[in-house]
């Protein structure tokens, strides 16, 4: 029933039967009527208006609070001068249902206005007014103005602080250029001034360190973490330097790294009291090692001493002993002939360890640079005679190494002893075959091999023997167990080696690692 009727009241809303136009309604005057409608048309025409303004005004402030009620009071307005039209309109067509309809949605619209204007008034009250918002303006100026002062003579303070620090320090903004260098950059460079505004690519495009620091500026752009790295630079006001570079991002308060802050510290001076101590251990290290050699050369020396005086001077108390006791001026003279030819023993003995003792305190000897094959010559034509006479072939290979850098009296006789043994301990079988051999490096020392087809030496029996002192190993009256001695000593002085590979009557093989960089 009730929706029945509300279908036939929209159905009637523009019906003007059973109303009479306003002109028929009473006595109305022209000029009283006319007055009426003309302002019901002015007001609706004012209404109208007035919404458009405040939207145009709503869309173009869109920071302005509120903006819902501004909404709701346009249609309000709007409502209101559609009412005003109709009331103007009536007096020629009754449109009483249209109006009733127009007049109820603006009660409806007033009222939600009413409510939200209700809620929002404490709101609205809370709002400076513009005196007020003025005053506050002026206040936080003067407090901006403080805060401006203190910050440029904070920003003063920081210029002076950091133009006073060594290190090189600039400020490079997200575009990669800079934004501040301080005036240490003025040691490396004359005009500073120029970097302001430049990426470092524009303002250094030489320097080959540059693409490294571009690259790495990105990077910490990039991860938001600081970069360390190392640099080696010349520059025409300094010469060579090392510095650290760290590349240091600042993040805002959102955590976008705006700017980097980079600082080049100069490493010269450390890097060089790195290298002085380093030389410094390398020398103190060298020191030890040479005491150490020295040492175990004392221990050597003096088991050498013990054993090989112990026999004669034994030897001599004993003859001295007998030479008191007997009576028999034959047996006399047999003792003192003895007693004579040990003395010369033992004064051999202490000749040739004096010898090796001068060998041990020269190991600082001068080193020249010597020519394998030189030093061969000379030794050939010096033993020029034993050679022709045993028909010898001495060959030499030094084509990989053909000079040492070597004492040379030192060298002279290493070389000189290996070649006579060989020439002493000969086969007479066959055509004594001796070789140098020269051709190959070891852990960065040099090897010579002389190589012979002699008589050859029973390692197995004397091997532990070969380089003691007055050790000999064939029935030769020549041999005096001297020269392999004193040679391994040389050697050893040096920080060398020397070792034998040998088997009876299939020659020897004498190995040397010598040492010609470093004098232990």
């Amino acid at each position: 029933m009730y929706v029945a009727f509300i279908i036939y009241f929209f159905r009637k809303l523009f019906d003007s039967s059973g109303f009479m136009p306003r002109w028929h309604c009473g006595k109305w005057e022209s000029t009283h009527g006319w007055v009426y409608i003309l302002s019901d048309i002015t007001i609706s025409l004012s209404y109208l208006a007035i919404p458009i303004i405040i939207l145009f005004f709503i869309r173009k402030r869109r920071d302005m609070p509120f903006s819902k009620l501004f909404v709701l009071f346009s249609l309000f307005i709007v409502f209101c001068g559609l009412t005003h039209i109709t009331d103007a309109i009536m007096f020629w067509y009754p449109l009483y249902r249209l109006n009733a309809v127009l007049l109820f949605i603006t009660a409806i619209i007033s009222t939600f206005t009413v409510v939200v204007l209700y809620k929002v008034l404490p709101e609205a009250l809370n709002l400076k007014s513009p005196s007020q918002l003025q005053k506050i303006i002026d206040e936080q100026t003067k407090t901006l103005q403080i805060y401006n002062e203190k910050l440029k003579e904070s920003e003063h303070q920081f210029r002076v602080l950091v133009n006073k620090k060594p290190d090189v320090i600039t400020l490079i903004g997200r575009d990669l250029k800079y934004k501040f260098v301080n005036d240490s950059l003025g040691l490396l460079y004359d005009d500073i001034n120029s970097f302001i505004g430049k990426s470092p690519n524009e303002a250094n495009p030489t320097n080959p360190n540059t693409p490294i620091f571009m690259d790495k500026i990105r990077e910490a752009f990039k991860t938001g973490k600081q970069v360390n790295y190392d640099i080696e630079t010349n520059s025409s006001k300094k010469g060579h330097q090392y510095y650290t570079v760290e590349i240091i991002p600042l993040l805002d308060m959102d955590g976008i790294v705006n700017d980097v802050l980079t600082i080049s510290k100069d490493t010269t001076q450390i890097r060089d009291n790195e290298i002085q101590l380093n030389a410094t251990i390398q020398r103190l290290d060298k020191l030890t090692k040479r005491l150490e050699f020295k040492r175990n050369v004392l221990q050597d020396f003096a088991y050498i001493v013990s054993h090989n005086l112990r026999s004669p001077t034994g030897n001599l108390g004993m003859l001295i002993d007998i030479f008191k006791r007997t009576t028999d001026e034959d047996k006399k003279k047999e003792l003192l002939d003895r007693f004579f030819s040990v003395s010369k023993q033992l004064s051999d003995t202490v000749h040739n360890l004096s010898d090796v003792v001068n060998i041990n305190q020269n190991v600082e000897m001068e080193k020249t640079m010597l020519s394998f094959k030189n030093v061969l010559d000379n030794i050939m034509i010096s033993l020029s005679a034993q050679i022709t006479e045993l028909n010898a072939k001495i060959s030499y290979d030094f084509s990989t190494c053909e000079t040492i850098n070597y004492p040379k009296v030192y060298l002279e006789s290493i070389m000189l002893n290996l070649l006579t043994n060989a020439l002493k301990y000969s086969s007479k079988e066959r055509t004594p075959e001796i070789s140098f051999i020269s051709n190959k490096r070891e852990n960065g020392l040099i090897i010579l091999e002389c190589k012979d087809n002699g008589l050859g030496i029973d390692l197995e029996r004397y091997g532990k023997k070969i380089f003691t002192l007055h050790k000999t190993f064939h029935n030769n009256p020549d041999a005096k167990g001297i020269g392999l001695f004193i040679t391994k000593h040389q050697i050893k002085s040096l920080g060398g080696n020397i070792t034998v590979e040998s088997e009876p009557d299939k020659g020897a093989t004498f190995i040397i690692k010598f040492n010609e960089i470093e004098v232990l």
